[in-house]
């Protein structure tokens, strides 16, 4: 499977669904099931599905990267704000001291 985002959503739903219904034959009523189910393979995900997540990150991040470009226009509208304080003498906006 090429598409990384389709692999980690079947494998949690699969991790899910597997558990789920293991908890259901072992005898657990089903809603307790359920909520065991997605708090089990929320777990197992986190330690065993790391890699598919920074897989998905780095795509999250090259597809930013394209649409908006190397300019960060807001990154740049921030700092010109930081160094009119810092011109004026104050290092953070907040509340003037005094009355």
């Amino acid at each position: 499977m090429r598409n990384v985002w389709l692999k980690y959503t079947l494998y949690r739903l699969g991790l899910f669904a597997g558990i789920t219904i293991l908890l259901g034959v072992i005898g657990v009523t089903w809603v307790i099931s359920m909520i065991l189910g997605a708090m089990i393979s929320f777990a197992i995900s986190l330690i065993f599905l790391s890699h598919l997540r920074d897989e998905i990150s780095k795509q999250i991040y090259s597809k930013r990267k394209r649409t908006l470009g190397n300019e960060d226009s807001e990154s740049d509208f921030e700092n010109e704000i930081l160094d009119n304080l810092e011109d004026d003498g104050k290092k953070t906006p907040g509340k003037t001291k005094g009355k």
